[in-house]
């Protein structure tokens, strides 16, 4: 992420520097490009899920900021035991895709999160 957003500040100040007639232009586009790149991937990373809970009607999210979210398991996608793809809808009916990989967390754990997806997706067909 860093590396993204470094050379993407260098990008803008080499656009803007070309067109401009002062560094301090493309300083300030750069410095500017450098802030919000930086405080988007920050929030991006904070809103990643860092714990999963079971529940018998579907998951709880906690994400790294610590919030909460319960969600419900509306479809899922499965590659031979190692990746499952969930698809999960929140209270407000939106949909999101949730990927965990089976060594994220412990055996016991993925496969009831598998026997709960495919019968979520069961049950919305």
């Amino acid at each position: 992420m860093l590396g993204f957003v470094a050379v993407a500040g260098a990008s803008v100040f080499q656009c803007v520097f070309a067109h401009a007639e002062h560094a301090g232009h493309a300083a300030v586009a750069c410095a500017a490009a450098l802030a919000v790149l930086g405080l988007a991937s920050y929030r991006w990373m904070n809103a990643q899920p860092s714990a999963i809970g079971l529940l018998s009607d579907g998951i709880t999210i906690w994400n790294r900021s610590g919030e909460m979210r319960h969600t419900s398991i509306a479809g899922c996608a499965q590659w031979s035991g190692r990746l499952i793809a969930l698809t999960l809808c929140d209270t407000r009916g939106r949909r999101e895709t949730l990927v965990v990989a089976a060594d994220s967390v412990d055996a016991d754990t993925f496969r009831q999160l598998s026997v709960q997806a495919r019968r979520a997706a069961a049950s919305h067909l």
